[in-house]
């Protein structure tokens, strides 16, 4: 599930098409992502710590629609999982563990955002 050396987590072509190569917008969408996905993290964090199952819930299914739109697919299947679990108000050791997964995948498509940024 780690990434490959020369991999990239996000592919912005799906962004690109629906936006039809408008620079200004897909900027305005990385910018909110960036500010987003930091903020969401953060208040799934805290509501793994106090087991607020409908919290995590409703922000792993929020992430979901952030990361499609940057295309990386390989979060889509994290947060799933996480959203399941939660609506279960089931294993959340396992859900930390996934947890820990997302925010490394989410820092990593951070850093390749912000770098496709300064390329626009």
């Amino acid at each position: 599930m780690i990434k490959q050396e020369n991999e990239k987590l996000c592919n912005l072509d799906y962004l690109l098409a629906m936006v039809n190569g408008k620079k200004h917008l897909i900027i305005e969408i990385m910018d909110v992502f960036l500010k987003q996905i930091p903020e969401e993290l953060i208040i799934i964090d805290q509501a793994i710590i106090k087991e607020d199952f409908a919290t995590i819930k409703s922000y792993a299914h929020t992430m979901k629609s952030s990361v499609s739109i940057m295309s990386i697919k390989s979060l889509v299947p994290i947060l799933k999982e996480m959203e399941d679990l939660s609506e279960k108000s089931t294993d959340i050791e396992r859900i930390q563990e996934l947890n820990k997964i997302l925010n490394l995948l989410c820092s990593i498509a951070i850093e390749e955002v912000e770098e496709e940024k300064l390329l626009m």
